[in-house]
Formats: structure tokens, sequence, C-alpha cells
């Protein structure tokens, strides 16, 4: 079938993030870019139709699922996947060549091969539930999934899936696993159409609302 795509990957990025993270933000904004294309390439080849939407921001207050509001700040998020059955979030983790794992302390770091020790704090973070408790909210109750994509060239020590960021059920992928397939096993082989309503609701927080002309 076919992928209807919504915003623009990395954009908040591109816009306003190389003021703060320099270097940082467009190595960042590149993967995004390259997880982006991964995701378009993998949903063309599945026999239904599915929504894809880059770079949703400003969540404030959000109501819905019978849930008290909830807000996550500057948090966003770097790719949704949608049918009317399920989502996906996907946050995208352009950390580079190196092994990821937890260190003795249990915190993320990435290990270079000439030894210099990175640390990963996004490995650290708990917000994911949030991020999905607000997909929940937008979409009327639907459950989903979260993943943290990294570059091929990142190796993934057993230790990842103790991280804090993967305790409600998240995974840590290369990015090759996109285009392989391995989140088909999330979505059954023939998925409902999305909802106009939970399209615009998401449509309403697409960083590239405020792209200028």
């Amino acid at each position: 079938m076919s992928v209807t795509v919504r915003g623009t990957p990395g954009w908040s990025l591109i816009d306003s993030g190389a003021a703060k993270y320099g270097t940082d933000a467009r190595r960042g904004a590149f993967h995004e870019q390259q997880v982006a294309k991964a995701l378009e390439q993998w949903l063309e080849t599945r026999p239904d139709h599915f929504h894809l939407f880059h770079d949703l921001e400003g969540f404030h207050q959000i109501r819905g699922g019978g849930l008290d509001p909830l807000s996550l700040g500057t948090s966003n998020i770097d790719h949704l996947v949608l049918t009317g059955d399920t989502w996906l979030i996907i946050d995208a983790k352009g950390c580079g060549a190196g092994t990821l794992g937890l260190d003795p302390k249990g915190k993320g770091v990435l290990v270079k091969a000439d030894g210099t020790v990175v640390p990963q704090r996004w490995l650290d973070d708990g917000r994911a539930y949030s991020r999905g408790g607000v997909i929940y909210r937008l979409t009327d109750a639907m459950r989903g999934r979260t993943a943290w994509i990294v570059p091929d060239s990142t190796l993934l020590h057993p230790t990842v899936e103790n991280a804090a960021c993967s305790k409600r059920g998240g995974v840590v992928l290369p990015m090759r696993a996109i285009v392989d397939g391995y989140f088909d096993r999330y979505f059954s082989p023939s998925q409902s159409p999305a909802g106009a309503s939970h399209i615009a609701k998401l449509s309403a927080h697409l960083s590239t609302r405020h792209q200028r002309a």
C-alpha cells in the first residue's frame, strides 16, 4: 500500500538545536533523517496503510483516555508510526561508533574503540513512559510501544536490556532492524486505518507547524 508522511525529521534540531548543541545537533538531525528513510522504506513494504509523523513537540497539559493531564516539558518525539489499532514511538539516538551499555554503577555509556567512555544519559531516562502516556491520551486510550534506534556502527552490550529507558518494555535496536522488518511483530498483517481525529490531534504537535517560509 503506502505511507502518509507528516513533518520533517530532525526539524527542531535543524531550526534551533545548533545554538544549544552545536555539532551534536547536526549529527542528531542526520541520524533522525536516516531513521526516517528506513521507516518509510519498511512501511512501503506493508500491505496496509500507515501514518508516519516526524518531530512532534509542544506536549503541555495533554488530556484524554480518562487520565489526568500530562506534560512533557521541552521533550519531543522523533518519530511516530500510527494505525487505527496501535502506535509505535521511535526515538533516534545518533550516539556513534562504539559499544553501548551500562557501567558498573548502572549508568548508560558508549565505550569507543580507543577506550574513551562517553555518558549516554538517555539510557538512564525514564520519561519514555510519559511519552507513551501522551500518545495514549491523544489516541483515546489506544496502546502502543516505544523503541530507540542507534546507528548500525553502534554495538549493543547485553546490559542495555537493563537500562532505565527500556524497563517498561521498550527496546534498543540498530537501524538495520527497521528495514529487516523487526517491527512487523508489533503490527498484525492488516491494520485498520488511523482515525481522522487522532491524525488531527497529532498533526497539531508537528514542529514544522512553526516552520518559516
